[in-house]
């Protein structure tokens, strides 16, 4: 395929997966006082022990939230769909065999976003804001815009899913034959300062949420880095196999 092939593909591709997030938001949009509820949560445990309430600051401020969270959830509905285009984009790459790792692709790349979410959720958010808090003297509320709440909550669930996907990414470029394991080996020190600047700009200004998101970003890329020496050695056993007659 030529380069505007690729373009031309790569749309295609695009456009299909934001078709089926824009009709799963539709579809979760019913849903949003449920999903507003439950990523209320975490501010409902620390109001258990602190001060701490959620205030609206313009007319349109809970419509916007709700319409976040249905797109939030809406792109968790379409994710395998997604991650099914992701796969059709880079598939002309792989060997004939290696394009049987369709299933276990899109089931891990669900997985692991759904787990990230699921650590920024149950892990992240309450030691942050656990942790913000104590800033706060005894004579001030915690009075939290809705929307800066749940700007928050968002931007981690969707860091953090992001995140967990870091060795699928490495393993797909590895085992496409598109980036060499010894190319990831030479990033590993320019990632390190990468994990901590995408942490310092993707959390709240506080060192424990960086600190628990640029530690598995280092972790996660050397998990990477293993199994794409993995993919890397069967991709070069499978060019110096004879070919069958």
């Amino acid at each position: 395929m030529t380069i505007l092939e690729h373009l031309t593909e790569l749309r295609r591709r695009l456009i299909s997966s934001l078709i089926a997030i824009g009709a799963c938001t539709l579809a979760m949009l019913a849903l949003a006082p449920q999903l507003f509820n439950l990523l209320r949560e975490p501010l409902t445990r620390l109001a258990d022990r602190e001060s701490v309430q959620l205030q609206v600051l313009s007319p349109v401020e809970m419509f916007l939230t709700y319409l976040k969270l249905s797109i939030l959830a809406g792109l968790f509905l379409a994710l395998p769909w997604v991650m099914l285009q992701i796969w059709m984009f880079v598939s002309p790459g792989l060997y004939r065999q290696e394009k049987r790792w369709i299933v276990p692709f899109v089931t891990l790349g669900s997985l692991f976003f759904a787990g990230g979410a699921a650590f920024a959720y149950f892990v992240v958010l309450p030691l942050g804001f656990d942790y913000l808090v104590t800033f706060t003297p005894a004579e001030v509320q915690n009075a939290w815009s809705v929307e800066k709440y749940f700007g928050i909550v968002i931007r981690l669930i969707l860091a953090f899913g992001v995140v967990f996907e870091v060795p699928l990414l490495m393993w797909v470029l590895a085992a496409a034959g598109i980036v060499a394991p010894a190319t990831f080996s030479r990033m590993r020190r320019y990632w390190i300062v990468a994990a901590w600047i995408l942490a310092a700009v993707l959390t709240p200004p506080d060192p424990i949420t960086q600190a628990i998101m640029a530690v598995p970003l280092m972790i996660f890329f050397e998990l990477g880095l293993l199994g794409a020496r993995v993919f890397h050695r069967r991709r070069q056993a499978a060019n110096a196999a004879p070919p069958q007659a």
